[in-house]
């Protein structure tokens, strides 16, 4: 799955210009999963998406099932679609996770739920916020985190809040806030330091707790 959006993130690099921000390299969201941002081709509008519903890779017309097509090969038959569209710009070959790597469709449909759970609250918490410049919440496939940035005086400081799957630093999925100076942190949630510095809510604390809603509330309001 993170191949596949590694794949897609590749894709519409060729297409979108590059943001001083580096917003290009991320995913937008919906209902089914991550798609990429609208791309110009040929005069016409074409979206690339990871339906983790029907568990396929869907571009212009053209679909992949996922459990049959690994990164490689989906990278191979992009670059096929590309030179299809007579489209002059090269792909750049994703590194891609290695081999012996299977779809699991259970663990699939687990994450695209939260996936939409969480890109719901990052609206709200987005809505909310005065002032200043916030980034489009993004999938960024190479952390594969999900992520929200906030300039809040447009200038150079900025505080990001993102959801992880789970990386070398913090093994489990997690939530955190960046760019916050330390203080008294809500319960449950703790000041990282080692590989970044931040406040992380374990994303396991969302699942177990009673009101989900309200303790990501909580440890939203830490942007304030």
């Amino acid at each position: 799955m993170r191949d596949a959006a590694l794949v897609l993130g590749k894709l519409q690099q060729v297409f979108l210009p590059v943001d001083p921000h580096e917003w290009q390299h991320g995913l937008e969201v919906n209902m089914r999963g991550p798609l990429t941002q609208a791309m110009m081709v040929k005069g016409r509008e074409v979206r690339a998406s990871i339906d983790l519903v029907a568990h396929k890779v869907r571009l212009d017309g053209v679909m992949w099932k996922l459990e049959e097509y690994d990164g490689p090969e989906l990278y191979k038959n992009v670059r096929v679609w590309l030179e299809s569209q007579g489209v002059d710009g090269e792909l750049a070959e994703p590194a891609f996770g290695g081999a012996g790597k299977e779809y699991d469709a259970e663990q699939a449909k687990a994450y695209g739920e939260a996936l939409w759970w969480l890109d719901k609250q990052f609206r709200i918490v987005k809505a909310g916020l005065e002032g200043g410049l916030t980034s489009p919440i993004l999938v960024y496939p190479h952390h594969f985190d999900l992520s929200l940035v906030w300039f809040p005086n447009n200038d150079e400081k900025q505080l990001s809040l993102g959801w992880s799957t789970g990386d070398e630093t913090i093994a489990e999925p997690y939530l955190y806030l960046t760019g916050l100076e330390q203080r008294k942190l809500p319960e449950g949630v703790f000041w990282q330091t080692e590989g970044f510095t931040g406040a992380v809510l374990p994303y396991d604390a969302l699942v177990k707790s009673s009101e989900p809603e309200e303790l990501f509330r909580r440890f939203a309001s830490l942007l304030a």
